[in-house]
């Protein structure tokens, strides 16, 4: 059950401050800090795909009307060694430039993190657990305060469009095409796929790709579009698995394949599909972002390693212990984060 807690006033350095709990109202103060902090054109539409349809929280806090600092979250469906899990995807983490820094020991950053953590995760909670994906900086700070723990880094892949088909690649054995969301088909096929997927038996923590998930994250989102390839043999119907990759890039790009839905050992014919959608483009080549588990499932594609690209977080207000934070074996890719 969710701690349900009352509005705090604080006095810090002589300033009155109001602590609470995100409130629908409170969208064009959301809005303006997010714009911002991170340059963004966010609106109206992605506030209501992200906090109202996406059931997204968030801990703010108040200097008279003026938001300065924030910290939000969407729930994620989750099987950690096979075991269905609800977690907090920690996101929207921002500070108003003019504040940061004003105080020493417990920032706005602080209050905003401790109060949402404290009342959302861990035993009796609505949620056992959560993760996030913090800039370097935010990172070392939560960890530092205590609110979270270093969950290690998510690396970045590319393959240059250039390569030719891997060794164990056959176009007489497989098929592509694109899968519109629109159709009525659509979510029937990212069920079965992640089905597939699920039963391949990963032994850490994934994040579940079903048709819900896959329509909310990618398919209704507002501020980005994305595209859908459908990987069959040539001799079956149905799908087994499913590609996102991004818009079109520039001829000086690399396309960005965002996610899979399917089996781990096919993931390797999933990316001869994305590598030939890149050339198809006129892309430089493929890129993506791969935890160690994914880039481990695409190592015989022969990627260049781009090194580190996202730091993990895990919040210490959890039910895990930092000895299970450190054997999580997460498959985190693009797709798991929401800003990508």
């Amino acid at each position: 059950m969710k701690m349900v807690l009352a509005p705090e006033s604080l006095d810090i350095a002589g300033q009155r401050f109001s602590l609470r709990d995100l409130a629908p109202e409170d969208m064009a103060d959301v809005l303006e800090l997010h714009r911002e902090v991170f340059g963004s054109c966010v609106d109206a539409r992605w506030f209501h795909w992200k906090y109202v349809a996406g059931q997204g929280e968030g801990v703010g806090l108040w200097r008279d009307a003026q938001l300065i600092a924030f910290c939000g979250g969407t729930p994620r469906q989750v099987l950690h060694r096979g075991v269905p899990a609800r977690w907090l995807q920690i996101g929207d983490v921002m500070v108003s430039p003019a504040w940061r820094g004003l105080f020493t020991r417990k920032s706005p950053f602080f209050r905003v993190s401790e109060r949402f953590y404290r009342s959302r995760l861990g035993c009796g909670r609505d949620f056992s657990a959560g993760f996030g994906f913090p800039n370097p900086r935010h990172l070392r700070l939560a960890v530092k305060s205590g609110l979270s723990h270093d969950a290690g880094e998510v690396g970045g892949l590319q393959w240059q469009g250039d390569r030719g088909a891997p060794p164990f690649w056959s176009r007489w054995q497989w098929r592509f095409e694109s899968l519109d969301p629109g159709s009525s088909t659509f979510d029937t096929a990212v069920d079965r796929c992640w089905e597939r997927m699920r039963a391949g038996g990963h032994q850490g923590a994934i994040g579940v790709r079903d048709a819900s998930y896959v329509r909310w994250r990618f398919v209704e989102r507002p501020d980005k579009g994305y595209r859908f390839m459908a990987l069959r043999r040539r001799w079956q119907s149905e799908p087994l698995g499913i590609a996102v990759l991004a818009q079109p890039v520039g001829a000086a790009e690399h396309l960005p394949w965002l996610d899979w839905v399917g089996p781990r050992d096919l993931l390797p014919a999933a990316w001869a599909m994305a590598m030939w959608q890149a050339r198809r483009d006129g892309a430089t080549g493929l890129s993506c972002w791969a935890s160690a588990a994914v880039a481990a499932a695409l190592a015989p594609t022969r990627p260049v390693p781009m090194g580190p690209v996202a730091s993990v977080g895990v919040p210490t207000a959890s039910t895990l212990a930092i000895s299970d934070v450190a054997a999580l074996g997460c498959w985190w890719s693009g797709g798991d984060t929401d800003f990508l």
